[in-house]
C-alpha cells in the first residue's frame, strides 16, 4: 500500500528555517554567525524530520486501519460549508463538515484517501499531483 510523507517533508522545512533563525541567534551572541546558523539548520532539520515521521507514521497506521475514501461532496448554500461522506474499509460511513477555505485549500474530491486529523477535521492523505 502507497504510503504518505507530506508531513516528513513538511516538518523538515519547518525545521530547517526555525533552526536556522534560532541558530543564528545563538551564534551571534557567541560571536560565530555561521557555525550557528549551520549547526541551527541541522538540529532543526533533525528534529522537524522526526517530528513529520511521527506524525505520517499515524497517518498510516489510520489509512491502514480505516482507510477512509470520499464518497460524496454536498454544498450546503446556506453558509457554504461542503458536506462530506466518507466511509472506511468496513463500509461505515461518516459525515464530516469541511469549511469552504480548507475545501479550496485541500480540493477533495470523490475517491479521495483522506485521514481524521487530532481534531476530527478531514486531511487529504496524500499529496495530489499538479
Amino acid at each position: 500500500m502507497k504510503k504518505t510523507n507530506k508531513n516528513t517533508s513538511t516538518g523538515m522545512a519547518l525545521g530547517m528555517c526555525f533552526g536556522v533563525s534560532i541558530g543564528t541567534s545563538i551564534g551571534s551572541s557567541l560571536g560565530n554567525i555561521a557555525m550557528g546558523s549551520s549547526m541551527g539548520m541541522l538540529f532543526g532539520t533533525v528534529i522537524g524530520l522526526l517530528i513529520g515521521a511521527a506524525k505520517d507514521k499515524e497517518v498510516n497506521n489510520q489509512i491502514e486501519e480505516k482507510g477512509y475514501t470520499i464518497k460524496d461532496i454536498k454544498k450546503d448554500e446556506r453558509n457554504g460549508e461542503y458536506i462530506i461522506t466518507i466511509v472506511n474499509r468496513l463500509g461505515e460511513e461518516s459525515v464530516v463538515i469541511v469549511p469552504k477555505g480548507q475545501m479550496e485549500e485541500e480540493n477533495f474530491s470523490k475517491e479521495d484517501v483522506v485521514y481524521l486529523d487530532e481534531d476530527g477535521m478531514l486531511e487529504q492523505a496524500y499529496d495530489k499531483e499538479e
